[in-house]
Parts: C-alpha cells; sequence; structure tokens
C-alpha cells in the first residue's frame, strides 16, 4: 500500500544576527530560541524522510519586495526589521519539497512559498490576507518538465475569504512557524498554558499548547555547538511533554487539523534547558502513531 506523503515541517536556523527583544503582544521571545539548526530523520513505513531547515533574519526592505501584490484584499505586512524566513527542505519517496515562510517575530506570517520537484513538479505561493489568501502557482508544460522551476510557464492563481476570522489584535502565524513558535514561547513548566491562532488553507484554527508534565524519552542526536564542540546524546533524556489541540473557529471550515501530516492532540516533546524540540509524536495516515525524532542540532 502506497503511504500518504508527509510534508513534514520542522524547525528552524536563526543566523547569527542579534536576536530582537520580546515580540510585542504574541508573549513570544526571540532570545529564548538558542540553536541555528535542526535535523530530523524517520521513516514512513520502509522509506526514509530527511528534514533540513534554514531559518534566517531578513531585512524589512528585502521582506517587503519579496510579497506578492495580491489582486484583491489587503496582504499582512511584516512590521519588524529583521523579519524572519525559513527555509525547509524535506525528501521522501522521491519527493522534494522546499517551502519558504516569511513571518515577523511575534509570529505573524505574510507568505509561504512551497516548490516541489521530484515526483510533482510545482511552485505554489500563498499570499496571507487580512480575511483569508490569495494564490498563485506555476507548473511546467510538457516541453519544461526538465528545466529549473523559474522556467515553468502554466500559470494559474486563486483566491479564498474566511467566513470567520481570528479574534482583533491577536496573532495568526502558519505551521511552519510552530517550532519557532514552541522555542519562543513562555512555556517552561508543567501546567503552563499558550494559545496561538493558525493559517490554513481550509480556514483560521485555534491552537492550545498546554505543558503536560516531565517525560524521559529514548533519544539518539548530535549536539553541535557553535565553537566545534560535539555531543552525542543517545540514552534517556528527559524533555517537557507539551500536548497540541487544534480547532477550527469556524465549524463549517472543511478539512480537520493536520498539522507536520500528524491528525488529532499531537505531543512534543522539548528541552527544558536549551528549548529544542527533540520529539514530535502522532498519528499519521496508514502508519498509525509514529515518533519523529531529532537528530542533530547546531546551536550559536
Amino acid at each position: 500500500m502506497k503511504p500518504k506523503l508527509i510534508i513534514f515541517v520542522l524547525s528552524i536556523a536563526i543566523s547569527s544576527y542579534p536576536l530582537l527583544s520580546l515580540a510585542q503582544g504574541s508573549g513570544l521571545d526571540p532570545s529564548r530560541v538558542k540553536w541555528t539548526g535542526l535535523n530530523y530523520k524517520t521513516r514512513i513505513l520502509f522509506f526514509p524522510m530527511n528534514i533540513e531547515v534554514q531559518m534566517n533574519q531578513i531585512s524589512l526592505a528585502t521582506s517587503k519586495a519579496a510579497l506578492l501584490t495580491p489582486k484583491h484584499g489587503r496582504g499582512t505586512m511584516p512590521q519588524s526589521d529583521p523579519t524572519y524566513r525559513i527555509d525547509l527542505d524535506t525528501k521522501i519517496l522521491g519527493r522534494n519539497s522546499f517551502i519558504s515562510l516569511w513571518f515577523d517575530p511575534d509570529g505573524t506570517a505574510f507568505q509561504r512559498t512551497q516548490t516541489d520537484t521530484g515526483k510533482k513538479h510545482r511552485i505554489k505561493t500563498y499570499r496571507i490576507l487580512k480575511n483569508g489568501f490569495y494564490s498563485r502557482q506555476a507548473r511546467p508544460r510538457e516541453n519544461e518538465k526538465e528545466l529549473p522551476p523559474e522556467k515553468w510557464t502554466d500559470f494559474g492563481e486563486g483566491s479564498n475569504e474566511f467566513n470567520r476570522l481570528a479574534p482583533a489584535g491577536t496573532i495568526t502565524t502558519e505551521p511552519t512557524a510552530l517550532y519557532y513558535l514552541v522555542s519562543a514561547s513562555p512555556l517552561n513548566k508543567p501546567g503552563d498554558k499558550f494559545v496561538q491562532h493558525i493559517f490554513t488553507k481550509h480556514g483560521i484554527y485555534r491552537l492550545e499548547l498546554q505543558a503536560m508534565d516531565y517525560e524521559y524519552i529514548e533519544v539518539d542526536f548530535e549536539s553541535n555547538q557553535s565553537a566545534g564542540e560535539k555531543s552525542i546524546y543517545d540514552d534517556e533524556f528527559r524533555a517537557l511533554h507539551i500536548r497540541l489541540n487544534g480547532v477550527a473557529i469556524d465549524p463549517a471550515s472543511q478539512g480537520n487539523f493536520e498539522l507536520l501530516g500528524l491528525k488529532g492532540d499531537i505531543d512534543l516533546y522539548m528541552d527544558p534547558e536549551t528549548r529544542v524540540l527533540v520529539q514530535v509524536s502522532g498519528k499519521l495516515d496508514i502508519v498509525g502513531y509514529k515518533d519523529i525524532k531529532l537528530k542533530a542540532v547546531t546551536f550559536r
């Protein structure tokens, strides 16, 4: 049976620029994020999956220049200087997926672009609006499949307005930013809670993240310091268990909440000292409950 392709969105790498102070109004503090690179590996049935992520601080002018101008509606705009961009490279089952997300330190997302190559060929950009999204995509024509994505000429566009929006004054982000959000969040000990609204093509979801308890889990990852020091962790590891639950704010919204291919309640395990997520667990279609584990982390 052919497994469903999991577009696994994990992690962040922060550049050497100084981190910004507490993001106003969101409860996020970028200075809590101490790492610059993450690598996760797992297997879906018999198929290996590899995820590499890089996050950079981008100047306000560069970020604005990268954003699409929607034909309808008003796009969310960056307010901070610098802003952030996450580049996520995922490989599984002969399909390569490269995602870029632009967002502010408070989590506000502006635009998401996904480039698929290998078994599927497509570039699709979602420009996030105040009340929905504007999208633009490009595919290769039959004689363009061997050309680089910037040479594809089969274009299309679309848009959608959501029936219900997040409450006024709240931050709306996008799933690609989750691991930045968790690391920068005020989740420190059992009992702590954090609420975040998430944009998806189906509508807005309200996420509640609650720190449950400390648990010992099996790990096997490499920790790299900027000074060149290297450590190996391959034993039981004390982590803060965080339960994530997402509910659509519009009961009529199509599509169940889904994150990283996982459905239902999702279990996150964070190192309480470095705030690195060392494991993500949840139910996958066909496969069942799955642990996705950290393989390498690089600190600044």
